[in-house]
C-alpha cells in the first residue's frame, strides 16, 4: 500500500511556480530523504503534503485519501525546524508538551490526565528522554529539543512522519542521535519517514534510506536508490 502518492503537482506563489509536474510514490514503511538548494521549494512541497497548501493541479494522496478531504490527521506526524521548538518561550516541560498534542483526548481549556501523561512518559522513555521530561523544553539542548519535537509527534501513534530539516543548527553527535532515533522509529513501528535535510552524507551513514530525490528549481529529481545512484 502506498503511504503518499503524488499525480501531476504543480504548486505556484502568484507567477512564481515553485513545484512542477511532481509525481512521487512512497510505500508504507520506506524511509524517503528529500533534499534541495535553498529556495529549490522543498519547504512549499512539505506543506503541500500536509495540506497547508493547495496545489493549482494534481493531487496528493495520503493513505489513500485526498489531503484536501483528510480527517484522520493523527496518522501523520510533523517535525518542524529546530528554529520552531527554540520559540517557545513560555514555561513549559518536554513532558507537557508532548501531552499537549493530545489534547483532543481531553479539550484545549482542560487538564490532561493519567492516562494521557503515561502515554507521554511511554513515548519519552521510549525515546531516552524520561530523565529531561520535568525540565522547561527552553532548556534543553538542540539535540534533545529535537528528540522531544519527534516524542510530541509520535505521542499520536501516526503511521507517517514528515520532518523538515530537524538536525540544521544543531551539534552533530546530537544529529547522530536523532537520526539512530528516526532509524529505530522506521524499524519498529515499520513507519513511512519523509525527510527534509542538507546532511544528506550524514543520513545515509545513519539511516537506511530506501530512495532519495532532490527537488531542482521546482522538479522533483531522484537521485538514490538505496545507496546506489540512479
Amino acid at each position: 500500500m502506498n503511504s503518499i502518492e503524488i499525480r501531476d503537482l504543480n504548486f505556484s506563489y502568484g507567477e512564481n511556480q515553485v513545484l512542477k509536474d511532481i509525481n512521487l510514490e512512497i510505500k508504507e514503511g520506506e524511509f524517503v530523504v528529500i533534499i534541495g538548494s535553498n529556495g529549490s521549494g522543498k519547504s512549499t512541497f512539505i506543506k503541500n503534503l500536509l495540506g497547508e497548501l493547495k496545489p493549482q493541479t494534481g493531487y496528493v494522496e495520503i493513505l489513500g485519501k485526498n489531503i484536501a478531504d483528510y480527517k484522520d490527521y493523527h496518522d501523520i506526524g510533523y517535525v518542524p525546524q529546530m528554529s520552531v521548538a527554540q520559540k517557545i518561550a513560555f514555561p513549559i516541560t518536554a513532558r507537557e508538551m508532548v501531552v499537549l498534542n493530545l489534547y483532543s483526548e481531553f479539550g484545549f481549556f482542560k487538564f490532561a490526565k493519567a492516562a494521557q501523561y503515561k502515554k507521554a512518559d511511554e513515548i519519552l522513555e521510549y525515546l531516552g528522554l524520561l530523565e529531561h521530561k520535568n525540565k522547561p523544553i527552553n532548556e534543553l539542548s538542540g539535540g534533545l529539543q529535537q528528540r522531544a519535537m519527534i516524542a510530541r509527534a509520535m505521542i499520536n501513534n501516526p503511521k507517517i512522519l514528515i520532518l523538515d530539516e530537524p538536525t540544521a543548527g544543531v551539534d552533530e553527535a546530537s544529529r547522530h542521535a536523532f537520526l539512530k532515533s528516526i532509524q529505530k522509529l522506521n524499524d519498529d513501528k515499520n513507519l513511512t519517514i519523509i525527510l527534509v535535510t542538507h546532511e544528506l552524507d550524514e543520513v545515509m551513514e545513519f539511516a537506511n534510506v530506501d530512495s532519495t530525490y532532490e527537488i531542482q528549481d521546482g522538479v522533483l529529481v531522484k537521485k538514490f536508490k538505496g545507496g546506489e545512484k540512479c
